[in-house]
């Protein structure tokens, strides 16, 4: 036991208290003053730090943990979402789309002619039958004159009406960009299908919400999070209405999660090395607008990271995520396929010189680079601009590059992160893809590529630090079902079809799983001295929960439900 602190404000005792600190230790009790940790031992050893006016826990040999945090999704993309039309991820015909869209429509208050109506949860990739688009065409049938979109559920396409397209000032005119693609009809017309960066920028000039409808966004995204014992969240495209809102609770007392972000610099920001200085310049703005100057146990916002989206996504039909090797690609159709070798490798969005420049310049302003990397050619042109920083730039070994989503590497870049002291930002829940996905990437990348699909262990077995974020809202937002998938690499089961394991790499530890989402995400931000594990000094950060993760079956682990979780030492979820 440990301790600056002559008696204890709470104390949790009759527990069993995993740590994460370097030992993985485990407790009975910890003390708890002014939403720091001040002590961690025995219950016999805390009760000396009690007096008449310590808030005694009993956990009653309950399980807690550090807070989750949840280095790596989009929180206010996913509160909107939450909280408008959206289909829930089903996999659905053009049909069925239209059919919800319009029972939205016909009830939906917001109704004027320029109420713009954005539909969530959907997947381009399972619309029925398989390999089926929508098109501006299919939402131009809807019963409205309003501006309409859908909005993929990994945030890379947008199928717009064609009054949503006049809104976006797109037309057959519009030039093809560089970092995405624009649909098109044979004869030029455009189809209403937005790709990519392209995609994000059209989702973005859509008016924002009001002030006040922003912090309620807010509210539900910090609830929602707690919820699953999130304490501390990573917005990986941080921008002004999101931070705003967030700021606004903070400024009321009323922020009950940390939150970080990642400024995003796009290509069209650098379209020359010229552009690098302005661009490192408003990342600084946002920062010194919204950072608070240090950490302390009351939740707060910092920015520390800069966003790169270097390719797109490996899935059918965009393939754009980037390749050293060729796609196969259906020659055939879909009831008799036939794969054969492309020459589509996907897409590179940055000049691969400026984008080295800009890796080493947001490094040396103080920033950490976390890049959007989904395959090996995307990885393996950042590893070797991180290569070349670590070894022209050594005043630079401080900097944590991270890597997000890595859902294709090479068999030799496992230990180039490692030795590059590079970070693998992970999706657990994306090693347990449908059985049906399983089949079409082994068709799409071949054999001994696929071996290679959704490496989580082989980061951590050559070294590499690895940390968890669910991108949410890609996915729903159910963190515990996603370190389930990471021990068993099996998605959902529905009735009599039985999830097939994706056999490309070993089942991770529930050691390993904590590990990702606790201290080695905060290690990832830069924050390990204040969050990421129950040791003294550090914020009072934990969640109390059901079930003892390590004691139970990995089936169960899905089922986990959290009882408290605590942010600074204060109770901010309890499960009624």
């Amino acid at each position: 036991m440990v301790t600056d602190h002559s008696y204890a404000e709470s104390v949790y005792i009759n527990g069993y208290i995993y740590t994460a600190d370097s030992e993985n230790t485990v407790y009975e009790a910890i003390a708890i003053a002014n939403g720091y940790i001040i002590a961690t031992g025995s219950t016999a050893q805390i009760k000396s730090l009690i007096n008449q006016d310590t808030n005694i826990i009993d956990l009653q040999q309950k399980t807690m943990l550090p807070g989750i945090i949840d280095a790596h999704l989009h929180p206010f993309w996913g509160g909107m979402q939450l909280s408008g039309c959206h289909l829930n991820y089903a996999s659905l015909t053009v049909e069925q789309t239209l059919i919800k869209i319009q029972h939205y429509l016909d009830r939906d208050p917001c109704n004027s002619k320029d109420d713009w109506l954005q539909v969530r949860g959907w997947l381009r990739q399972e619309v029925l039958p398989l390999g089926t688009d929508i098109t501006r065409a299919d939402l131009d049938r809807l019963d409205t004159i309003r501006p309409v979109i859908l909005f993929s559920n990994d945030c890379h396409t947008l199928v717009a009406n064609t009054r949503a397209l006049e809104k976006f000032a797109l037309d057959r005119n519009a030039p093809e960009p560089k970092d995405g693609k624009i649909g098109r009809t044979a004869d030029g017309e455009l189809n209403g299908i937005l790709e990519d960066a392209p995609a994000m920028r059209a989702f973005d000039s859509i008016p924002a919400l009001n002030d006040k409808q922003a912090i309620e966004i807010a509210k539900l995204v910090q609830y929602e999070l707690n919820k699953q014992g999130v304490t501390s969240a990573m917005d990986a495209r941080a921008a002004n209405l999101q931070f705003n809102a967030f700021k606004s609770l903070a400024n009321q007392d009323n922020l009950t999660v940390r939150l970080f972000g990642a400024v995003e610099i796009t290509p069209d920001d650098v379209a020359t090395s010229t552009e690098i200085t302005k661009a490192i310049s408003n990342v600084k703005q946002f920062s010194d607008n919204y950072s608070e100057a240090n950490l302390q146990p009351k939740p707060g916002l910092k920015i520390s990271l800069v966003k790169f989206f270097i390719d797109g996504v490996l899935q059918a039909p965009l393939m754009t995520a980037s390749l050293l090797k060729p796609y196969y690609i259906n020659s055939g159709s879909f009831a008799h396929p036939n794969f054969i070798e492309s020459d589509r490798l996907g897409d590179l969005y940055y000049d691969n010189a400026i984008l080295e420049k800009l890796i080493i310049a947001v490094s040396q302003a103080g920033f950490h680079p976390h890049m959007h990397t989904v395959a090996d050619g995307a990885i393996e042109t950042v590893l070797n601009h991180i290569q070349t920083m670590r070894q022209q730039y050594p005043c630079l070994n401080h900097i944590r590059p991270s890597l997000a989503h890595n859902e294709l590497a090479a068999p030799h870049h496992y230990k180039q992160f490692a030795d590059l002291n590079v970070i693998a930002t992970l999706s657990f829940q994306w090693a347990g893809p449908t059985n049906e996905m399983i089949e079409q990437f082994k068709l799409m990348l071949g054999i001994e590529r696929f071996n290679d699909l959704e490496p989580c262990a082989k980061f951590i077995d050559a070294g590499a630090k690895v940390a968890f974020g669910s991108d949410w809202p890609i996915d729903p937002l159910n963190e515990w079902y996603n370190f389930k998938v990471a021990i068993t690499r099996k998605g959902y089961s529905t009735g009599d079809k039985k999830a097939k394991r994706l056999d490309t790499d070993r089942d991770l530890t529930i050691t390993e799983v904590l590990r990702a989402a606790t201290i080695d995400a905060a290690f990832m931000l830069n924050q390990e001295q204040y969050i990421g594990s129950i040791e003294v000094g550090k914020f009072a950060d934990l969640i109390i929960v059901d079930k003892n993760p390590f004691e139970i079956s990995a089936d169960e682990i899905e089922h986990i439900k959290i009882i408290n979780t605590i942010v600074g030492g204060k109770l901010v979820y309890k499960n009624q």
